[in-house]
Parts: structure tokens; C-alpha cells; sequence
């Protein structure tokens, strides 16, 4: 039986000519990619058009790219045969580029470099797991990762005028996305393309209007007017006579279980007067920031209460007054707030306002 032999010589040139590029001999001539512009790590705009070349002479020409950057699944690009390529990076978002270099009858495989645009974080919106939300109130969203050159933010995919920031207060029912530009390429948008839901519900928060006789709320339909914060007794409708002065508001609900508060109103009937000491006391700076100050008669003692818009009493005070007073007010909500302050048996009213 014969026996054929294959001369080791002829298994090593067949390696090279049908083997993977990284088989490809080592001509030693310089086979480095130039890119231009060069950008730190690869990472380009998507809008950008990218010129990759070789200096030194050579044979013969051919340009590839693949995903993962081995010298292996190596897809040849078309008419690419030429010591330049220029690429529009949209086209591959994400890709490694070799060259096929030949030179004296010897071929050589570059390393690769890489074209990355997919490398910006990716666009999300941090949020409250609660989704449902009584009219008046609010939820914050803000963006989860990272910072961008700006910001966007849509409610049903709509922008929302003068919403350009990292953090957005939402009042209204409907879905949040928010859009950015990374800081290296300004001119794209990148999305967090679902948002969450929001729904509000129960009443609009009411508003008082007052024409000298009569308060009247604007919404409803069950009501509650309040004095100084306590509820009046049998004052269940959309309009009520205020019978004394004070800071008026009222409560309205609708089943929903929802009950916005109004804004409180100050009103001073005819005929009625703060007590005479009052304009001795004097509260400042107001509106009001982390601390208040009190300046009353000297050697006073008196009582301090705070009290918000629905009446609660979020400070109770009662005080010598050596010297000025000073109350912390930094924990406090925006909003506007009464004061009562009781001395010699009497009360007098301040409007106290805590800017957002």
C-alpha cells in the first residue's frame, strides 16, 4: 500500500495562506492606524465622520471590522482597498477596524482600534414607587446616573417648557421621560425612553377670593372653613361671612379621600384692631429662612405658636424676652404659616410666609 507524504514545508505555507489573520507572518513594518480626529479611549459622537490611514507605502490594501476586536469573523468592507478610510461612526456605532497590509510578497494583519459611540451611560429616571397622588401635591424625579451638558424633561413625551434640569418637581397626571446630551457630544439626545406614571386625583386645591363681605372657595364640593386654624362649626359651604378677624382657609374633599387645604387669607373686619401692643412686636426677616427673629418690649413674656396652611401647630413657644429671640424655622415647609402671639391676655396675628 502506498503511502503519501506531505513535505512539512508545504503544511506551513498552507497554514499561512488559508489560516486566521492572527496566523498572518510578521512582516516588522510599521502597521498602526492613525485616526482622525483622535478621541481619548475611541469614543466618538455618532454625528461624527472618522478618517483612519496608514503612512508607509504598501502593495497592496485591505480594510476590516468586526464587534469584538479578535482576529477572527473578520468582515471585509467594500472598496475599502486603499491606504485611507473614512467612516461615518452612525454607520457602526460600535465596531474594531483592521487593515490587510501587503508589502514585498508579505502580509500582515494591524491591530485593531475602536470606534465607540455606545459608551455613554444610558438615560434614567429615579422616582417614588408611589404612582397615585392627591391634587396639590407633588413628586420629585430626578436623574439616576451621571451628570449631562442638559437636560429635558416631557410629560406624555411632549417637553415641558422650562424643564431643563436634573430634578423635576411633577404636579400633573401623566408619564415623565427625560432626555439628555452627554458633555462629549452636545448635539445628541439619548432617552430614557418609558417613564413613570403619575396619576393625580380628588379636588383642585381651592383658592379664596374675598369681596369685602363674603368668602368664596373655588372649588369643592364638600367644604370646611377654618379660623386660625380651628374648624367653624356649620361653615359646610362654597361661601362663608367671616364673623371675626383672622386668617381664614378652607378644607374640600370630594370622596376621593383627597382633602386640599387653601392658602390661608388674612382678614381684618371693620371696627375690629389688633391689640394695641402688637405693633411693638416685631417678627423678622420676612419672608423667613432658617432662623426668626422676635423683637419684642423688653422683659415681655409671651406665647409663640406657629401655625401652617390647614391649621396644625408646627411651633409652640413661650418666652422672656431679655433680648431679641430666635426661633429655628430652617425644618419648615415652602408655604405661608400664622403666627399668634398672646401677651397681656390678648392675641395678635403676623402672616409669616417660608419662600420656596
Amino acid at each position: 500500500m502506498l503511502k503519501t507524504v506531505i513535505p512539512l514545508s508545504f503544511i506551513l505555507a498552507f497554514t499561512v495562506l488559508t489560516g486566521p489573520a492572527a496566523l498572518y507572518a510578521q512582516c516588522g513594518f510599521e502597521s498602526n492606524i492613525n485616526l482622525a480626529p483622535q478621541a481619548d479611549n475611541g469614543v466618538y459622537c455618532s454625528y461624527d465622520t472618522v478618517k483612519m490611514s496608514v503612512v508607509e507605502p504598501f502593495d497592496s490594501f485591505q480594510w476590516y471590522y468586526n464587534f469584538n476586536g479578535s482576529a477572527t469573523g473578520l468582515m471585509p468592507i467594500g472598496g475599502a482597498n486603499g491606504p485611507t478610510l473614512e467612516i461615518a461612526v452612525s454607520d457602526y456605532g460600535y465596531a474594531f477596524f483592521f487593515v490587510e497590509l501587503t508589502r514585498d510578497n508579505c502580509t500582515e494583519l494591524s491591530e485593531p482600534v475602536v470606534i465607540d459611540s455606545w459608551v455613554f451611560a444610558p438615560v434614567a429616571v429615579q422616582h417614588s414607587p408611589q404612582s397615585e397622588y392627591c391634587r396639590g401635591d407633588s413628586t420629585l424625579v430626578t436623574n439616576a446616573f451621571g451628570s449631562y451638558a442638559s437636560y429635558q424633561w416631557l410629560r406624555d413625551y411632549e417637553p415641558i417648557e422650562g424643564a431643563t434640569g436634573p430634578e423635576y418637581w411633577v404636579k400633573e397626571s401623566g408619564t415623565y421621560v427625560l432626555n439628555a446630551s452627554p458633555f462629549e457630544c452636545p448635539e445628541i439626545t439619548l432617552t430614557s425612553g418609558v417613564g413613570p406614571s403619575f396619576t393625580f386625583t380628588g379636588p383642585q386645591v381651592p383658592v379664596i377670593t374675598w369681596d369685602g363681605n363674603l368668602l368664596t372657595a373655588s372649588s369643592g364640593p364638600n367644604y370646611q372653613w377654618a379660623l386660625d386654624g380651628n374648624p367653624i362649626n356649620g361653615a359646610n359651604g362654597p361661601s362663608y361671612t367671616p364673623q371675626e378677624s383672622g386668617m381664614y382657609t378652607v378644607t374640600v374633599s370630594d370622596g376621593s379621600g383627597c382633602r386640599p387645604t387653601s392658602a390661608p387669607i388674612n382678614i381684618m373686619l371693620s371696627g375690629s384692631r389688633q391689640p394695641d401692643w402688637a405693633r411693638q412686636f416685631n417678627l423678622f426677616p420676612n419672608p423667613v429662612g432658617d432662623i426668626l427673629h422676635i423683637q419684642a418690649p423688653q422683659g415681655a413674656t409671651f406665647e409663640f405658636r406657629l401655625l401652617d396652611a390647614r391649621g396644625r401647630e408646627v411651633i409652640h413657644r413661650r418666652l422672656l424676652q431679655p433680648d431679641t429671640p430666635s426661633i429655628p424655622t430652617g425644618q419648615l415647609s415652602p408655604g405661608v404659616y400664622l403666627c399668634q402671639v398672646t401677651y397681656q391676655g390678648e392675641t395678635a396675628h403676623y402672616r409669616l410666609v417660608k419662600p420656596y
